[in-house]
């Protein structure tokens, strides 16, 4: 099976390898490759043409990814954005293809990295100085899931970098690795109505 992943942000950017790392976990009899558009209202723009190529080169899926967060001055949440979405599927006919997914998280895909502690837990522990983190049961409704993230990095002022970055979260680094710790059940994680909603997007049959 080959699957594309249409999403937000750049080239070897966070968002793109996590969607790619948490996917061929998901199906790793797939190939997998994500295909970034940049910024969401950009993502919006080509996401139609983008999903149509995909398919008239022999992708058997295509699940188009996006944050909920920020708005970009849109009302408040996922079926405005669903709304916001389907002129480019349609224009591109392929709105009703039953290969297309759409998923958005909720609220951002740091919120996916902040759910499971044992995962951050590992991040930020060093052999002189173990960290704990609990699982975070709300990680989908946090405000801010990136500047938490970010606030823990600082707190514990972990090395990913030479100073003056030690210790702060940079996500081309970081995302990847909480990533990679995350169970083998995908722990907390799993749990998150996004992320099951994304693993539905690459398991069922369509």
């Amino acid at each position: 099976m080959k699957v594309g992943i249409v999403c937000e942000g750049r080239l070897a950017g966070e968002d793109a390898q996590v969607l790619e790392h948490f996917a061929r976990r998901i199906v790793p009899q797939a190939t997998v490759k994500a295909f970034p558009q940049g910024t969401k209202p950009e993502l919006f723009a080509k996401a139609g043409d983008v999903a149509k190529s995909l398919f008239d080169t022999g992708h058997d899926r295509v699940v188009i990814v996006w944050d909920i967060l920020p708005r970009w001055d849109k009302p408040d949440g996922e079926a405005q954005d669903l709304l916001d979405l389907q002129p480019s599927l349609v224009s591109a006919g392929v709105d009703t293809h039953p290969c297309l997914y759409k998923v958005a998280i909720h609220k951002e895909l740091e919120a996916w990295l902040l759910a499971d502690g044992s995962a951050l837990s590992a991040v930020l522990s060093r052999p002189a100085h173990p960290v704990t983190v609990k699982d975070n049961k709300n990680a989908e409704t946090e405000g801010n899931a990136k500047k938490k993230l970010e606030k823990l990095f600082a707190t514990h002022n972990v090395p990913f970098g030479p100073q003056p970055s030690q210790g702060s979260y940079q996500p081309k680094l970081a995302a990847l690795r909480i990533a990679d710790q995350v169970p083998s059940n995908f722990g907390q994680l799993g749990k998150l109505k996004s992320f099951r909603h994304f693993g539905r997007a690459l398991t069922e049959a369509c």
